[in-house]
């Protein structure tokens, strides 16, 4: 009987042990998937063609809307079905939804062999007049 004991002790130490790996395996998985990843962070890599700076304008202009666009992009992404991002197509999203991200948009012309602002070459013909 004394056998019949010492071979259930073992075979229980051996369970435990086996629960305890599965348990510490089911953690580590849980504990990657629990952790969501930034939805910016997974769309960041496929911006193209100044799509970073519309995805930007409408972060600062439209929060919620900007944040709930990315969530959704981003699972499209890790589901395969978007492999580039680009500005023009951002933007038409963005206007399509009925949000027009304002963009930084600048004028610049060449005078006397120099790039500047349409704004400075302004200010210069009106001081030279």
């Amino acid at each position: 009987m004394s056998e019949d004991l010492w071979l259930q002790m073992k075979r229980l130490e051996l369970q435990r042990k086996l629960l305890a790996q599965a348990t510490k395996r089911a953690e580590k998985v849980e504990g990657k998937e629990a952790k969501p990843k930034d939805p910016y962070e997974v769309i960041r890599p496929l911006l193209e063609e100044r799509a970073d700076e519309v995805l930007e304008a409408a972060r600062s202009q439209f929060p919620r809307v900007a944040d709930a666009v990315a969530a959704e992009l981003a699972r499209l992404v890790e589901a395969g079905l978007i492999k580039r991002i680009t500005g023009p197509w951002l933007m038409a999203l963005f206007t399509r939804l009925g949000y027009r991200p304002r963009l930084e948009t600048k004028i610049s012309v060449i005078s006397d062999g120099k790039i500047m602002d349409l704004k400075e070459r302004i200010s210069k013909a009106l001081q030279e007049e």
